[in-house]
C-alpha cells in the first residue's frame, strides 16, 4: 500500500513539514475561524453565513488530498491504524476537555448526551432529535462531517489510480449537489441534508487540488479573471435579491469559487492579500484555531453566567468572548494539546520500501 507522510494524521491542522507549509492556507483557516466566531457571537443572520463552514471544508478537502496524494507519489508504505491514532491525538484532548467540563456542569443536559459527542457523532444525534441540544456542542456537527470523511478518503487516495480518484471525487460532487437541491423531493428532511450530507465543499476542495496539479489548468485557476469571478460569486448575495444567500444555487456556486481562492492561496497571492494571509499572526491563529473552535461556546456559557450583559449577540459579546477564548486556547495548546501531539512520534504512518 502506498504512503502518507509523517504529518498525515494532522492533515486539517498542518501541512506535511515546515518546508512544505503554505502560510496563506493558514490564513484562510484563520479567516474561516473568524467567520465562525462572528456568526455565533455577533450576527447569525449575516448574508454570507454559510461561507464559514464551506471555506473550512474546502481548505480541509484540498489539504488532505494534497498530503495523501503527494505521499502516494513519493512511494513507501502506510500504517492506516497509526494514521487514525495520530488523528485522535490531535483532536481528542480539546474535545475531551469540552466533554468533561460540559458533563461536570451538565450544561443543557449535556451529561446524558456526552457519549455521542465524545465519539464524534454529534451531527448524527442532532439529525435524530432535529435540534442543537445541548447547545454548547452545537458547533461540533461540521467537525464530525469532516472526520467521517477522513475515515474513507485515505483509502480512496491510496488504493485508486489517479483516474479512479477523479471519478470518485466527481461522483461525490454530483451526488451531494443533487441531494442538496433535490433532497426534500427524495423524502429527506432538512436536518439530514444539512448535518449528514453537507460535505460537498470537501469534495470540491479535493477536486480543486487535483485540477491545479495540471500545468495547463493551474494558470487558469490562478488568473485574475478567475479570482474576480470567484469573489463576485461569493459576494453576490450583497447585490442580488433577498434570500439568495439561502438558496441551493448560491451554496453550490460558491463552492468552486472557494476552490479557486484556496488554489490561489496554495500557490501564493502577492500584494496586501498575500501579506495578510501569510502573516505571522494568521499562522499563529491558525495553530490554535481548533481549540478556539472547540471552546468558544463553552467560554460564552461561562462568561454569561458571570456577566449577564454578554447573553445577547453583539459587538461586546463578540470581542469579549473571542478574547477570552483565544487566551483559553493558547493555554490549552501549550499545556495539553502540544504535549499530547509529541506522542505522534511513536506512531509513524510511513516506512520506506
Amino acid at each position: 500500500m502506498t504512503t502518507a507522510n509523517g504529518q498525515l494524521a494532522n492533515a486539517s491542522a498542518d501541512l506535511p513539514d515546515k518546508a512544505a507549509r503554505r502560510p496563506q492556507i493558514d490564513g484562510l483557516r484563520a479567516l474561516a475561524m473568524l467567520g465562525v466566531l462572528y456568526v455565533h457571537l455577533f450576527d447569525e443572520n449575516t448574508m454570507t453565513e454559510g461561507l464559514r463552514v464551506a471555506l473550512f471544508f474546502t481548505v480541509s478537502g484540498f489539504l488532505i488530498t494534497h498530503i495523501l496524494y503527494s505521499a502516494k507519489e513519493r512511494g513507501g508504505q502506510i500504517n492506516i491504524l497509526n494514521f487514525y491514532v495520530r488523528r485522535a491525538l490531535r483532536l481528542f484532548p480539546a474535545l475531551a476537555i469540552l466533554v468533561l467540563v460540559s458533563s461536570i456542569f451538565d450544561i443543557d443536559g449535556f451529561r446524558a448526551e456526552a457519549g455521542w459527542h465524545l465519539l464524534q457523532l454529534s451531527n448524527v444525534r442532532f439529525a435524530m432529535i432535529e435540534g442543537f441540544t445541548p447547545w454548547v456542542a452545537g458547533h461540533l456537527w461540521s467537525l464530525n462531517i469532516l472526520e467521517q470523511f477522513y475515515l474513507l478518503w485515505p483509502l480512496v487516495i491510496l488504493l485508486l489510480p489517479l483516474p479512479g480518484i477523479y471519478v470518485v471525487t466527481l461522483a461525490l460532487i454530483v451526488a451531494l449537489s443533487f441531494i442538496r437541491t433535490n433532497g426534500r423531493a427524495m423524502g429527506l428532511d432538512g436536518w439530514s441534508i444539512e448535518l449528514l450530507l453537507s460535505g460537498t465543499p470537501i469534495a470540491f476542495g479535493a477536486f480543486a487540488y487535483l485540477l491545479q496539479r495540471h500545468e495547463p489548468v493551474c494558470p487558469v485557476l490562478r488568473s485574475r479573471w478567475s479570482l474576480a469571478a470567484s469573489v463576485a460569486v461569493i459576494f453576490a448575495p450583497l447585490f442580488l435579491w433577498e434570500g439568495f444567500h439561502l438558496s441551493s444555487s448560491y451554496r453550490i456556486l460558491s463552492m468552486p469559487a472557494l476552490g479557486v481562492i484556496v488554489v490561489g492561496a496554495y500557490q501564493g497571492y502577492g500584494g496586501p492579500v498575500g501579506w495578510a494571509l501569510g502573516s505571522r499572526l494568521s499562522r499563529y491563529v491558525s495553530q490554535i484555531s481548533y481549540a478556539v473552535f472547540m471552546y468558544h461556546l463553552l467560554v460564552w456559557w461561562a462568561l454569561r453566567r458571570v456577566f449577564p450583559s454578554l447573553s445577547e449577540r453583539g459587538l461586546q459579546t463578540f470581542l469579549v468572548v473571542t478574547a477570552v477564548t483565544i487566551f483559553v486556547a493558547i493555554a490549552s495548546w501549550f499545556l495539553v494539546e502540544k504535549p499530547v501531539e509529541r506522542l505522534k512520534s511513536r506512531f509513524p504512518t510511513t516506512s520506506r520500501l
